[in-house]
């Protein structure tokens, strides 16, 4: 058989078997990457070699061609770790997430360096390198798996679940910097204490470019990204490229690949205008083709027939398990944990799924590990995945939730803002509508790394001809000059929020304006139509229906824009439904900075009453009914600003929704009114509701209505 033929065979061959396998592990809710590992060792020595072995050897004699593409998917599935690593973590830890991750580091790591100092010496490693490498393999866990077994019971959002995270985050962290130091020593070939000094020196260097030099580049270039290149997957392309440039600078340093790939995402990860959809591209392509590919090869490797009786491996899994609940255990207890809840925190972490298998992989690699001490890894790796949902479901009635869990357990209900950074489009039409929106939009995006493009589409002659044209007067560009000039006044303190670009026009405005919002906003900001009606507009119809995020049509009525201090009373009509929701949160994000008193409005319709319902206790329209549901609305909705006490709940009875709308404007003197709403297809034309579109006409002040896409992301 050629060198091709094989090389395709085997990547056909661990890619099908290992996804299938994935599939079924998946399916009895165990890790896929069990699954994955599974499959090679069905493919290597242990399964098919021990059957057939003249096949196992012809198939996969010679697999270095399939090593080199495993290698990209460990180089990627690093990057992919270092995207889910959030340095802030470790620097907001808590006593008790502090003390667990120090003791369930250091006691491991003790365990194992016992271990490699009292065991049978690898034949090309030190002892040195042995204690230290089996002390880190002894001291990581899989935070990915730790964080999918959490969420496949329902613990994610415990105290000790975080506590988990954020220990399995740090010591993961510390275990690739330990990585490192190794690597670079098995390179010198024995202890060197100017060799390790000159590794230590390279690596700090390594890292402080990353934070200072990369880091600014990245955040400050991300965002420019798509105005400078058309083609899709610019960002996608400059992710791999600077994952693959930092893995081969620490590979030139002689410390390994994964390390500098580690870093690569970290940074990334610190970047707000990441998007989420190309991680979320990168993650699919990864764990769907090179991650099963990476795992299938480890599991190759792997000789369960080299075990010796099996007593080493006995052994290693024994320490493992305690290493891990002992450190846990005494970490939780100093951090003034419960008993049930710091070995809960320890059953979680002894978990080392795909991060043991990093390690092991790197560890033969490195010459540390023979086949013996590589094979006892990788069976720890998989049995400690296995026991820790086995573990935690067994403790599971001993772990009962505080009155504090559960009101966090009752609104982890997905919101409808992002809870990352925030990306805005408004459109610069003309007028005080997109005034409204600059304000709007500018006040809504304080945080870090949200971001407003004011889009202009250029409808007339492009800037180079107008400038070949100089005995023609310039009022054009005065004018524009003039009026760019009124949006960041505007958005008056926050005017620096605004960024404003000119596009000239392909196709159609709407085209122009499509194409824009495919590069990963979240809200589109349009004004109202100027004709008979503000809704009743062919642009504003094929925007809303072919927009690929959420819209906000703002109307601003009286002309002009509210006082440097923004609206000072806000007004959210709401039925209870997600798009009533959605409004609130939409006026509940503008009053973050300037806090104006927010107004939840409930109407109730007289006509609404229902004959078999008793009329003192259910009926809304009663005085008791009302109050009832002020009380209700007010504990519903208190948690979502940022000061309760500027909150308010009213509950109107009236004639109709519009009629109960107009009343309370009139008699509440609000400067704005948020409003949820369905768009809903009719034979020419969306329809917001007749309650919608009447309000529309009838209201007197600035109006916003916030119309969801259904489906659309929600932030990273």
């Amino acid at each position: 058989m050629s060198e091709h033929v094989a090389f395709l065979l085997q990547i056909a061959l661990v890619i099908a078997l290992a996804r299938l396998c994935g599939e079924l592990l998946n399916r009895i809710k165990q890790p896929p990457v069990l699954g994955e590992l599974l499959a090679g060792m069905l493919l290597g020595p242990t399964g098919l070699g021990a059957v057939a072995p003249e096949w196992q050897q012809t198939l996969f004699g010679n697999a270095s061609g399939t090593a080199w593409v495993a290698n990209l998917g460990l180089v990627l599935l690093m990057l992919l770790t270092g995207l889910e690593t959030d340095v802030r973590t470790m620097r907001n830890l808590g006593r008790a997430a502090f003390t667990v991750s120090l003791c369930g580091l250091l006691i491991p790591f003790g365990l194992g360096a016992w271990l490699g100092y009292g065991i049978e010496l690898a034949p090309e490693a030190s002892r040195l390198n042995l204690c230290l490498f089996l002390g880190v393999a002894m001291a990581v866990s899989a935070m990915p798996v730790i964080a999918k077994i959490l969420i496949d019971l329902g613990l994610i959002r415990r105290n000790f679940a975080v506590i988990t995270l954020s220990a399995a985050v740090v010591d993961d962290t510390v275990g690739w910097v330990a990585l490192a130091l190794i690597s670079g020593l098995v390179t010198a070939g024995a202890f060197d204490a100017a060799q390790l000094g000159m590794t230590m020196l390279y690596l700090t260097g390594f890292l402080l470019a990353a934070r200072y030099v990369m880091y600014p580049l990245l955040r400050a270039g991300l965002p420019r990204l798509d105005h400078l290149w058309h083609l899709s997957g610019s960002e996608l392309v400059l992710i791999v490229f600077v994952t693959l440039l930092c893995a081969a600078a620490t590979e030139a340093m002689h410390v390994h690949a994964v390390f500098g790939a580690f870093v690569a995402g970290m940074v990334l990860r610190q970047c707000p205008t990441l998007r989420a959809e190309n991680f979320h591209k990168l993650e699919q392509i990864t764990l769907s083709m090179f991650s099963p590919l990476f795992f299938g090869l480890v599991g190759l490797e792997v000789n369960l027939w080299e075990l010796q009786g099996g007593r080493l491996l006995i052994l290693v899994c024994v320490l493992a398990l305690v290493g891990k609940l002992a450190g846990c255990l005494v970490g939780g207890l100093l951090g003034r944990m419960g008993l049930w809840e710091s070995l809960a925190v320890g059953v979680g972490m002894s978990a080392r799924g795909a991060v043991g298998l990093v390690v092991a992989k790197i560890g033969k690699d490195l010459g540390i590990l023979d086949e013996e001490l590589f094979s006892v890894i990788v069976v720890m790796s998989l049995l400690t995945s296995f026991i820790a949902p086995l573990g935690l479901r067994a403790i599971l009635g001993k772990l009962k939730p505080s009155e504090e869990e559960r009101l966090r357990e009752r609104g982890s209900t997905e919101r409808f803002m992002p809870s990352g950074a925030l990306r805005m489009l408004v459109l610069a039409g003309g007028g005080g509508n997109a005034e409204l929106g600059c304000h709007l939009a500018a006040r809504m995006c304080g945080g870090e790394g949200d971001r407003v493009t004011v889009l202009r589409v250029q409808t007339g002659s492009p800037p180079w001809w107008r400038a070949l044209q100089f005995w023609l007067p310039k009022a054009e560009a005065v004018n524009e000059q003039t009026y760019l000039k009124e949006l960041r006044a505007a958005a008056g303190s926050a005017a620096e929020r605004l960024n404003f670009q000119n596009r000239p026009m392909k196709g159609s405005v709407l085209e122009t304006v499509l194409e824009e919002a495919a590069r990963g906003y979240q809200f589109i900001v349009v004004g109202a139509s100027g004709h008979r009606h503000p809704m009743f507009d062919p642009f504003l119809t094929e925007l809303i229906r072919r927009s690929p995020c959420h819209v906000l049509v703002v109307r601003n009525s009286l002309g002009g824009t509210p006082a440097d201090g923004g609206f000072k009373r806000l007004l959210v009509p709401t039925n209870g439904s997600y798009f009533g929701d959605a409004a609130f949160e939409c006026a509940a994000r503008y009053a973050r900075e300037e806090q104006p008193r927010i107004s939840l409005l409930f109407i109730t319709e007289s006509s609404s009453r229902h004959p078999l319902l008793p009329s003192a206790v259910l009926d809304r329209t009663s005085e008791h009914g009302r109050d009832m549901m002020r009380v209700t609305l007010q504990q519903q909705y208190a948690e979502r600003v940022s000061d309760p006490a500027l909150l308010d709940c009213h509950v109107r009875d009236s004639q109709s929704m519009v009629t109960g709308l107009v009343e309370q404007v009139d008699r509440g003197a609000y400067d704005l009114v948020v409003m949820g709403a369905a768009a809903k297809a009719l034979v020419e034309r969306l329809s917001l509701g007749p309650n919608i579109e009447a309000a529309l006409e009838e209201v007197t002040c600035a109006t916003v209505v916030v119309i969801p896409k259904v489906g659309a992301a929600s932030g990273h």
